[in-house]
């Protein structure tokens, strides 16, 4: 399956509510080929010490996912719309569900938890036409992925019954069978010169 990139998508969810109920899509501004985070960064953290040109390698750090994106509104604007947006998209304390579809409805295949960081910017061109860029970070280097679900299985409980049956080639001495039929443990523990001479440990009960 061909993972969904950002740039293609052209609906958006986010904190739980849907880019269409805000007038607005997620567009690309580029005019050449689009530009997707890869993988996250990683960086190279080392210990250099006096007289040594070569450093230390102690480990790498994975940085989390941060990258920018752009939101045309699809028709006019007013004030109304703008504080309203602005709400929705930076007015959080902490990390919200953020998704990207290509077609509304779809469910997504992946999930990113992010806040909104930096400057957003408006920009218009004077006749409350325009769009929204800003950057999320997320809090983590890997996006998420949905919740899989199976068919539901209906469990009936059944009594089942096992009646073992007792028979060896020789005589038990450790257990024996009661007036009801059952295996119970003999009360008379058994010696070992009640076991015949060359019996072997896979014969004894």
């Amino acid at each position: 399956m061909i993972t969904i990139t950002i740039r293609d998508a052209l609906y958006f969810s986010y904190a739980g509510q849907k880019s269409v109920d805000y007038g607005i899509i997620n567009v690309n501004l580029s005019s050449g080929m689009l530009e997707e985070n890869f993988v996250p960064s990683r960086s190279i953290v080392e210990e250099k010490i006096k007289g040594r040109d070569q450093p230390y390698f102690m480990r790498t750090e994975v940085e989390p996912l941060q990258f920018s994106v752009s939101f045309a509104f699809e028709e006019g604007w007013d004030s109304d719309k703008i504080r309203e947006v602005a709400r929705w998209l930076t007015q959080h304390d902490y990390y919200q569900e953020l998704t990207f579809t290509t077609e509304e409805g779809v469910n997504p295949e992946r999930i990113f938890y992010a806040l909104v960081v930096d400057e957003a910017t408006l920009i218009h061109n004077g006749l409350k036409q325009g769009y929204i860029t800003l950057t999320f970070r997320c809090d983590s280097p890997y996006a998420y992925s949905p919740v899989m679900t199976t068919r539901t299985y209906e469990w009936k409980d059944r009594i089942y019954e096992w009646k073992p049956t007792f028979q060896t080639g020789i005589d038990s001495k450790s257990v024996i069978v009661n007036s009801e039929g059952h295996l119970t443990l003999n009360t008379n523990r058994p010696k070992w010169s009640d076991y015949p001479k060359y019996t072997t440990w896979i014969e004894l009960n």
